[in-house]
């Protein structure tokens, strides 16, 4: 199909498992690179959930001056507040407008799928509280025996400690309820600057490295 329709034959994301696969029923059909920008942060959930540790100190300095005057509360993510995490990823989505760009739109259009149909997708997620109102949120999910995805992690970005606040809390609600996890996978930065520095301090277990697989030119598929 990709010859007739004169479209670029290529695999991506693959593991490594896969790229060994491919380069064993296709030897040198292929060329296949890296791609830094899909690599998946790993980390053990008990990391995220204690953040305990001198590389980890400044994150719980900012969980303190979120919790400084007290009225914080975390709860599961329900039918009765998913309007309002909308409203929260939209007024993100406002504040990121001078970056704006089509992933971010992407992930806006899969985000409110996943809360429209959250149920269905087998879906957990968590609110942060503070003073009352919602000022972040986390959905994820089962990914197999030991490990939890993380999907969307979204807060106020003007508001200190929101971000590893909503992340710790959402890895000691898992400690909690999926003894069997051992690993959050918070999927990858999409070659984002910022994200990549938020993602690399909290210093991933493992970077699940992904390919892009091309076939090179005059090669066909047998």
């Amino acid at each position: 199909i990709c010859k007739i329709e004169n479209i670029k034959t290529e695999f991506y994301p693959i593991v490594e498992e896969q790229r060994a696969e491919l380069l064993a029923l296709s030897p040198g059909e292929f060329e296949i690179d890296t791609d830094r920008d899909d690599f998946d942060y790993i980390y053990s959930y008990e990391k995220l959930a204690t953040l305990k540790g001198k590389k980890l100190h400044g994150k719980r300095n900012h969980i303190a001056r979120f919790k400084d005057g007290g009225d914080w509360s975390y709860e599961p993510v329900t039918a009765s507040n998913r309007d309002a995490c909308i409203e929260l990823a939209e007024v993100w989505e406002k504040k990121r407008a001078e970056k704006w760009n089509d992933a971010m739109t992407q992930e806006m259009v899969a985000l409110r799928e996943a809360l429209a149909h959250f149920d269905e997708l087998g879906l957990s997620g968590g609110v942060l509280r503070k003073n009352g109102n919602i000022v972040a949120f986390t959905i994820g999910e089962a990914l197999n025996s030991d490990t939890f995805v993380v999907h969307f992690e979204k807060a106020l970005p003007d508001l200190q400690g929101a971000y590893p606040m909503i992340n710790r809390e959402f890895a000691r609600w898992i400690r909690k309820n999926h003894p069997e996890i051992r690993y959050l996978n918070r999927e990858d930065d999409m070659g984002e600057e910022n994200l990549r520095k938020a993602k690399l301090s909290y210093h991933p277990d493992l970077l699940l490295e992904k390919y892009v697989a091309e076939l090179k030119e005059g090669e066909t598929l047998q």
